[in-house]
């Protein structure tokens, strides 16, 4: 429980204050009016819950500056209208891992809802889905195939809109499907290292993401590979069964090349490797190309 209170935005991110775009009144008061539409009779049910998810967040029985003696719905609504906005950001995380109906369904009518909000506001976050994975269990004493929720949805920055859109959503998009549960975990991982500028992290976890999702890719195509294969024999093994030219391989293995060269997956000897903000992002930009390109080759 307290694991997801306390792995909100706010303690996630570090934010410069170039980086900073404030909120608008507006999206605030379209994600509650969008709220209120689509829970109906849970609407009120979430906002208890989430008073108190809160609470425990800040540490404060009261979250608002307000009347002494107000409800928990009335408190946790000042404090959602006025308060930080990497607060308001945490307030959404929270909801979505709530057990209320109408939020916690993988399938969720909310997330586009709000992620519109966020693009006509020209807000630079995005909201991630749900990731679910199957699991075997027991219904009635027969085996059966049933899926759970691996992870929750998260904000992220979204820096270049036209990057965003054209690589990174879709790219997210694929990796929050059941398959690919560990390689969207890397990529979300090297994600949050960018933005607190740790790049020789996120260019290790940029590496994972990739090698993993070919993995992935190899399984569901019946290609054979090794769990202990690199990035470089499973491009080969790809390329080898499926219909992209061999001149694909220079530019994928790139990825790998600049995650051994920089990052922190091996020592850096007598001279320190600090990769830039940019390599960082180039990688963070081009693994995401790479598994959009890879995915509708092979899954």
């Amino acid at each position: 429980m307290f694991s997801k209170i306390f792995n909100v935005f706010s303690r996630r991110e570090s934010l410069k204050e170039s980086d900073i775009k404030p909120l608008s009144p507006e999206f605030r008061n379209r994600v509650m009016m969008l709220l209120q539409d689509e829970l109906g009779y849970s609407f009120n049910d979430m906002l208890e819950t989430l008073q108190r998810k809160l609470a425990f967040l800040h540490g404060k029985f009261q979250l608002a500056d307000a009347r002494a003696g107000s409800s928990n719905l009335e408190d946790v609504i000042d404090f959602l209208m006025t308060c930080k906005d990497e607060y308001f950001l945490d307030a959404i995380e929270l909801m979505f891992c709530s057990n209320i109906n109408g939020v916690s369904w993988p399938e969720n009518a909310l997330i586009p809802s709000i992620n519109e909000f966020l693009r006509v506001d020209n807000l630079p976050y995005h909201l991630t889905g749900y990731v679910v994975e199957e699991y075997e269990s027991l219904y009635g004493g027969t085996p059966t195939t049933s899926i759970k929720i691996s992870e929750f949805p998260k904000i992220i920055r979204r820096d270049y809109e036209l990057i965003h859109k054209k690589a990174l959503e879709p790219a997210l998009e694929i990796l929050s499907g059941k398959d690919f549960k560990h390689a969207n975990q890397e990529f979300l991982a090297a994600l949050e290292d960018h933005r607190k500028g740790d790049y020789r992290d996120c260019l290790t976890k940029c590496g994972s993401a990739f090698e993993s999702s070919m993995k992935v890719l190899c399984k569901k195509t019946s290609i054979p590979f090794k769990e202990t294969d690199t990035a470089s024999t499973l491009i080969k093994a790809l390329l080898k069964y499926g219909q992209l030219d061999g001149y694909w391989e220079q530019p994928l293995i790139l990825i790998a090349t600049i995650r051994n060269r920089l990052s922190s997956s091996h020592g850096a000897g007598t001279k320190a490797k600090e990769p830039s903000e940019h390599v960082a992002s180039y990688v963070i930009n081009s693994t995401a190309s790479a598994v959009i390109l890879l995915y509708k080759e092979f899954y």
